[in-house]
């Protein structure tokens, strides 16, 4: 528990005074960021419920619900929310297209994030229904990550007219290379 706290105040103390800060500036990215901060740690802390003498289906259960919910659900929209933040404040994408890409990861999240994990179900004997549900909730988690890339790449090919951009050039590449890997590999290989 120590770690998870330590990694919330943390991002607390960076997130805080710009949430409270009175600039009159719509703050609805940053508190996306900030509730998706706080749930990637909370919802981590799931695997924790269990110790070296809880039994292996506990155990299992656990570790299921934080593989499968923390890395394909939360952390999705914490990816999503965070380049929406950074291509935002660099001006790669206008403050409402992230807000809106931010929206939609988190809202495909609180409806499919359960569904989206069916997919999982085959050697469990599901039938090909519920497991085609599960993976169409699965691949439309990196719709709104990938929009948001493709938004940064049209923006990032206007890079010669200014001299900042060229500086920047490969931490942005990077940022737009996470939304175009995050689509070939959770979008199209599941």
């Amino acid at each position: 528990f120590a770690g998870i706290a330590f990694w919330l105040v943390l991002m607390a103390r960076a997130i805080f005074p710009a949430l409270l800060a009175p600039n009159g500036q719509d703050k609805n990215l940053l508190a996306l960021l900030t509730s998706s901060v706080v749930c990637i740690g909370l919802f981590y802390g799931a695997g924790l419920f269990y110790g070296e003498r809880t039994h292996l289906s506990v155990m299992e259960y656990w570790r299921w619900w934080v593989v499968h919910l923390w890395v394909e659900g939360f952390f999705e929209v914490f990816a999503t929310t965070a380049l929406a933040f950074i291509f935002s404040t660099l001006g790669l994408v206008s403050y409402r297209m992230a807000t809106a890409a931010s929206l939609a990861s988190a809202s495909l999240f609180m409806l499919g994030g359960v569904p989206g994990t069916f997919h999982h179900l085959y050697f469990s004997g599901t039938t090909t229904p519920v497991m085609a549900v599960g993976a169409s909730f699965n691949a439309l988690e990196v719709v709104p990550l990938v929009e948001l890339g493709h938004e940064a790449w049209d923006h990032w090919r206007l890079q010669h007219k200014t001299e900042w951009m060229k500086k920047l050039r490969w931490p942005l590449m990077c940022f737009v290379a996470v939304a175009f890997w995050n689509m070939l590999g959770a979008g199209v290989f599941g």
